[in-house]
């Protein structure tokens, strides 16, 4: 017995609902009664309680000294939630135990801010003493219900099937009762009728049997290698974003600048290229490596560009900053036997932004916006420092800038854009990037008109065999339209690189094929876990 309370009395600091979960099932198998299955697991959970509250007692005098510490309790203690939570204690106390998530920073501010201790005993006793027996009882009775029903047997399949069936129930009771979670499992179940925001592992399944059928036609798979032969394995991964750009006549290439990671004083170079081309803030720093946009920043100091060199030690290109505000992604591909090549598509990028109406914050008019919600955690990042702000009813303001889905950006077929002087000019800049054949640019501008009169626009990125014509994330695009789109570029990618191979390019090794990718994927979730955890 006394094993068993140690095992439940430490195991209630790991999860307090599945120990409270399974306390009900050794009492209904009859290796514990409901007495002590109570008793055992409300004293973990109690203890549990306090130690938080010590907890935060032990943080106010760690930061006793801290220079910033008045600052941040002033700003804390003036918020209304605060005051709301200090005048109703109590009650605060007692609903946290039945709200998952709030329990955490209501105790360790309670031991923060010193609320009354025994207060505090006396409610999160009750509030234990029930949650605990209430929980511990419906999974008894459950068990037991469930047991006589299906004239189960106590064996461990049973103690399994009881356990995770009322898990399951649980969580589904949970999702209905708490609005937090109820929101987020409509907002859930609405992305999966928007095929822009499917995931990638579903949104590609149907792909896959193409891209087999591709494979047998053209008895290899290793064309997607020769589609572009001034890129490396044509642009599948760890290609260099600067020595594509490099690729692109001068005349519509956005200034750019490549530092390296083992350069000493790289905010120094930064500055020096600034001043030679005359370039001011706000500029646009991305890794070299990296698509989808990965770790892209928008820097508006060298405070902050010291920064980011220093979190990530990797190869940046620093880019100046094209205003805009209009950006487009072109797709061109051209058949290496022809001397001109074509335009794909166009795809407008809508940048996101909010009107105000004079009452709700911002952080509220995204989460209730018909589309900013399905990216809410992106949008509220990017706008962190004025998510508390109460926009004037009619004012409205951007809260995105990088033209990137994944950013929060609307992508929307632009072909309507496209004028004669534009495709000329356009297909002239393909058919002009060295050992280029299919791909995307991405191109801001600022004038609409003389954008389609082939004028004063500049490319800022130039993708290779592994993007996208981004008009197929188009919201008002069936998706049949969408997947024709995506099934007809990579009929391309195959019809391209077979007649390159033809011509004399040479297939890229499998050994070198699986290390590009490797690396490449080793080197994403590197920095993607610095990236969360900043």
């Amino acid at each position: 017995m006394g094993n068993l309370f140690l095992i439940i009395f430490f195991s209630t600091f790991i999860s307090e609902d599945i120990t409270c979960i399974t306390s009900g099932i050794l009492a209904k198998e009859g290796k514990l009664s409901v007495g002590y299955a109570i008793f055992f697991t409300g004293f973990g959970i109690f203890v549990g309680d306090l130690l938080l509250y010590f907890f935060g007692f032990l943080i106010r005098l760690f930061f006793k000294k801290w220079e910033q510490k008045d600052v941040w309790e002033k700003k804390l203690t003036s918020n209304k939630l605060y005051i709301h939570w200090k005048s109703n204690f109590t009650s605060s106390i007692l609903i946290s135990r039945f709200l998952p998530g709030t329990r955490l920073p209501l105790y360790v501010l309670s031991g923060y801010f010193h609320q009354p201790l025994m207060l505090f005993i006396v409610t999160s006793f009750f509030a234990v003493s029930l949650w605990t027996s209430s929980i511990v009882m419906l999974v008894y009775a459950y068990g037991m219900g469930l047991g006589l029903y299906l004239d189960y047997k106590s064996n461990i399949w049973s103690i399994l099937w009881i356990g995770i069936s009322f898990y399951v129930l649980f969580v589904l009771v949970q999702t209905i009762l708490i609005r937090e979670k109820r929101d987020s499992f409509i907002i859930k179940c609405k992305k999966w009728t928007k095929l822009e925001f499917w995931p990638s592992y579903i949104f590609y399944l149907p792909l896959i049997p193409y891209l087999i059928y591709l494979s047998i036609k053209y008895r290899g798979v290793r064309f997607l290698t020769t589609t572009n032969p001034g890129i490396i394995a044509s642009g599948i991964a760890g290609e260099s974003k600067f020595q594509i750009l490099n690729l692109i006549p001068t005349k519509h290439r956005s200034k750019s600048l490549f530092v390296q990671t083992n350069i000493l004083q790289k905010t120094k170079l930064v500055k020096k290229w600034m001043g030679t081309n005359q370039i001011k803030f706000p500029i646009i720093a991305k890794p070299d490596k990296g698509e989808r946009g990965f770790l892209v920043q928008k820097i508006k100091s060298f405070s902050e560009l010291e920064f980011l060199f220093q979190t990530y030690p990797i190869d940046w290109l620093v880019q100046e900053w094209c205003r805009g505000p209009f950006e487009v992604g072109v797709f061109y591909y051209r058949n290496p036997n022809e001397s001109n090549g074509r335009i794909f598509s166009i795809t407008e990028k809508v940048f996101p932004k909010i009107t105000g109406d004079g009452f709700n914050t911002l952080e509220t008019l995204i989460e209730s916006h018909p589309r900013y919600q399905f990216q809410k955690d992106t949008h509220k990042k990017h706008n962190e420092k004025n998510l508390h702000l109460i926009l004037e009813k009619g004012k409205t303001i951007s809260i995105g800038a990088i033209g990137n889905h994944i950013q929060g950006c609307m992508f929307q077929d632009g072909y309507h854009l496209l004028t004669p002087k534009l495709e000329k000019e356009l297909v002239n800049v393909g058919d002009h990037t060295k050992g280029f054949y299919f791909g995307r640019f991405d191109i801001r501008f600022s004038n609409l008109k003389k954008f389609q009169d082939g004028k004063d626009f500049k490319i800022i990125e130039l993708n290779g065999v592994t993007s996208e014509s981004t008009n197929l994330y188009d919201p008002n695009f069936t998706i049949l339209q969408s997947y024709s789109i995506l099934f007809k570029q990579w009929k391309l990618i195959f019809e391209i690189g077979s007649r390159n191979y033809i011509n004399g390019v040479a297939l890229t090794p499998y050994s070198q094929l699986y290390r590009l990718v490797l690396d490449h994927n080793q080197y994403r979730k590197k920095f993607s876990r610095l990236e969360t955890s900043r």
